[in-house]
């Protein structure tokens, strides 16, 4: 098989992101893990120093640029074939790369992305308004770009790295969710999916605003549509 690199954006997430980094420590597959990069926006906590620790590459973004950002910068800084980005409240199971390594690997796709609706899947981390604007905005994508994918909201994926760098985004922010998933499909770029459960965050607060950042990817969807017709 071949190795990944593992993208990990941040923001105060010490607590929970030494927990994840200790669980990927001691995967039973870790020989295939090439590097871990954690790309923080400039947390106050000690994020930094927990990631130093476990010797993973930190790219410090002083000005905040954004979710999106922070994968885009951490992902055009892999040198692995593959990326796979989890997020640093670990709520997304490492466990699971392993799965998304073996179908990608398995196929010709150049992104396999998970999902926690459908058979076998599942979140603990999902609360009746997450779920609710995650089958809204998912049910968009399908009527407005074609989608296929039944979890459009959910950043946990791997891609073929250099495929990815093609890639011209517009938006840094949660946007970058629905983005990501349209440009796969705007330019046919072979894509899959794979079941998976979402755990409890491990710790830290809530970054996404529902009502705020839902109406936020809500316009950026309708300016995608518009100028991609």
């Amino acid at each position: 098989m071949n190795k990944v690199t593992i993208i990990i954006p941040t923001l105060n997430e010490a607590e929970s992101l030494d927990i994840l980094l200790q669980e990927i420590k001691f995967l039973k597959f870790k020989d295939l893990i090439q590097e871990v990069i954690v790309v923080d926006a400039n947390s106050t906590d000690n994020t930094q120093e927990i990631a130093e620790i476990y010797n993973c590459k930190l790219i410090i973004e002083k000005e905040k640029k954004g979710y999106g950002a922070a994968i885009i910068d951490g992902i055009n800084n892999s040198n692995s074939l593959y990326s796979v980005v989890l997020d640093g409240d670990g709520s997304k199971k490492p466990d699971y790369i392993y799965d998304l390594i073996q179908k990608i690997e398995g196929s010709t796709d150049q992104f396999v992305f998970a999902t926690r609706y459908g058979e076998n899947s599942g979140s603990d981390d999902d609360t009746w308004l997450t779920h609710m604007g995650n089958r809204i905005f998912t049910n968009l994508g399908k009527m407005m770009f074609g989608l296929k994918i039944n979890d459009i909201l959910h950043t946990f994926f791997i891609c073929r790295t250099e495929e990815f760098k093609k890639l011209n985004f517009q938006y840094n922010d949660f946007s970058f969710c629905v983005e990501l998933p349209i440009l796969v499909n705007k330019f046919k770029l072979q894509h899959s999916e794979i079941p998976t459960y979402e755990r409890k965050r491990l710790a830290g607060k809530v970054k996404v605003n529902s009502f705020i950042d839902g109406f936020i990817i809500l316009k950026s969807m309708i300016s995608l549509f518009l100028t991609n017709k």
